[in-house]
């Protein structure tokens, strides 16, 4: 498979840059974005992200992002980043490994849950000095709200705790449980099970870092929560959470139901 330049107009320089390459679209995860698996046997292994442009600039921040985090924690390197006037293009090397839910039994799933909140530890712990991007509650909150009013949410794709609800809704329960306090680390943006990597039992590395910067540790806290529940089933959690440094029966839930919330209506 290959993206013909007559259904997307590539830059010359990228599309000279990926002669030879195949094409294979991948699926896992959430992203809003194209993304593509360019395989060439004489060459390294490439991922590409195609966006069709918003004005949102996540391949912006992701950008930014991958070159403030190299040589601090595992994530893909940047060999191409460019707009035009429809579009944005990411071409990234690609991290080893599977993606974490890829288990066959509970040994496995203790395994890749201890690698995943080893991980997670890892984020929260990097400096949070010169970082290039910092995430404003309030902001999002606007943005969700934006995009309420243009009418992108629909409801038949929100989680099965609050399908029952309208947009404008749950939007209400966005504004009452708006968390009094936020504890700000450095932050993947969306720690789900499908971005966080596993080679041979070890943590090879991280990848969909659009929505990553300063933010509160609850935001990843909430998304690997709903994500191992999905995948793995909620018994899981009070593992994970030992695992992570916090007591399951300590949890502020309120706030983490916040984030999961605010997911519904962030497009990652």
């Amino acid at each position: 498979m290959k993206i013909q330049s007559s259904e997307i107009n590539i830059p010359k320089d990228l599309e000279k840059q990926l002669m030879g390459y195949d094409w294979e679209k991948v699926s896992t995860g959430w992203s809003s974005s194209e993304i593509y698996k360019l395989t060439n046997e004489k060459k390294p292994t490439l991922f590409i992200k195609i966006n069709k442009y918003s004005g949102d600039l996540f391949f912006n921040h992701e950008y930014e992002m991958l070159k403030w985090l190299k040589d601090k924690i595992s994530v893909p390197d940047v060999i191409y980043h460019k707009k035009n006037s429809d579009y944005e293009f990411l071409l990234l090397t690609e991290i080893p490994g599977k993606v974490s839910y890829e288990v066959f039994s509970n040994s496995d799933i203790e395994t890749n849950l201890k690698i995943l909140a080893k991980g997670l530890q890892s984020f929260h712990a990097l400096p949070m000095t010169g970082c290039p991007n910092e995430i404003d509650v309030d902001k999002m909150i606007q943005r969700a709200k934006e995009r309420l009013e243009q009418g992108l949410i629909n409801n038949e794709n929100f989680d099965v705790r609050w399908k029952h609800k309208t947009p404008y809704e749950l939007f209400e329960d966005v504004n009452r449980l708006k968390p009094k306090r936020i504890d700000k680390v450095v932050t993947h943006g969306d720690y789900c099970l499908p971005n966080v990597l596993i080679n041979s039992n070890e943590l090879s590395g991280f990848v969909d870092l659009g929505s990553a910067g300063i933010n509160d540790r609850y935001s990843d806290l909430a998304a690997v929560s709903w994500s191992i529940s999905y995948n793995f089933g909620q018994k899981w959690l009070p593992y994970f959470f030992e695992q992570y440094g916090i007591n399951y029966d300590e949890i502020d839930r309120e706030r983490m139901l916040f984030y999961q919330v605010l997911n519904e209506f962030i497009e990652f």
